[in-house]
């Protein structure tokens, strides 16, 4: 027995297989000043590790989003901690290991240049920090190297985790999504986290998913029209008279996020 715990301890110190990377192995990062995205979509992995969520609950969209925009021939940016020992580059849930560019990032944050991106994918990280923090950079990045053009924000929702942060006692799906949370994952290991897809699929109602997610958003720019699209049903935020800039907070699974119509003109 206590050999079985010693191998047990030492397998949780060890590099997965996958990698054969050393326990403080760190990506080559690249310099932000350096790294300039010319194509229009971009998408931004943030922190997707074992350390954060690990059942690997993200892993498959995490890779299947990564595999889709290198078929399509556009960049992939993973963002990594770089001081976090507790978070160790091998632990990080890719198959593929050659992003376009690694960026190092305290809670989900980055700045790079982007005044030609108009669709940013994001996903990887902790639904109500880390991940917010990097949809409220590209909306501050967007403003900053102006454009002139509309921004779509993509969140993934099977390869973004969450620990039931935005899940209110007074939702009437609180019961199950709790049950799910502490009954199924966190019976299979004390720190598992739950993906934003697995929280949707316990709300029976198109409105109540929107209001969910909406709870996620960081705070919004003035002087531009607002959007939610949540998987292709528009809800407008903000309606701004003339010819303002259009933001819309999108969300999709990993198998159908490039894809998508323009908002319309005008909603009831």
């Amino acid at each position: 027995m206590l050999k079985l715990l010693s191998i047990a301890v030492l397998s949780l110190r060890l590099p997965i297989a996958e990698t054969f990377e050393p326990y403080n192995w760190q990506p080559e990062f690249t310099k932000p000043s350096e790294l300039h995205i010319v194509e229009s979509t971009v998408a931004i992995v943030t922190h997707g590790s074992r350390h954060f969520d690990p059942l690997g609950t993200t892993r498959n969209g995490v890779n299947q989003v990564i595999a889709t925009m290198k078929r399509s021939g556009l960049p992939v940016v993973y963002l990594h901690d770089r001081h976090n020992s507790s978070n160790p580059g091998w632990m990080y849930l890719y198959d593929d290991w050659n992003p376009t560019a690694f960026l190092a990032s305290d809670v989900g944050h980055f700045d790079i240049e982007f005044s030609d991106v108009a669709h940013v994918v994001c996903l990887g990280g902790y639904f109500g920090q880390c991940e917010r923090s990097t949809v409220a950079d590209g909306i501050r990045l967007w403003r900053r190297d102006g454009g002139g053009h509309d921004l779509r924000i993509t969140q993934i929702v099977d390869g973004t985790f969450c620990v039931n942060e935005y899940v209110r006692f007074n939702d009437p799906y609180y019961s199950q999504v709790r049950d799910l949370f502490r009954k199924d994952l966190r019976s299979r290991h004390p720190k598992a986290v739950i993906s934003v897809q697995q929280i949707i699929e316990q709300i029976d109602d198109e409105r109540l998913v929107v209001e969910f997610l909406k709870r996620q958003l960081p705070t919004l720019p003035t002087r531009v029209n607002v959007f939610v699209d949540a998987f292709g049903q528009y809800t407008s935020l903000r309606n701004v008279a003339g010819n303002a800039m259009t933001l819309t907070f999108a969300y999709r699974r990993s198998d159908d996020f490039l894809i998508f119509e323009t908002p319309p003109s005008e909603l009831p």
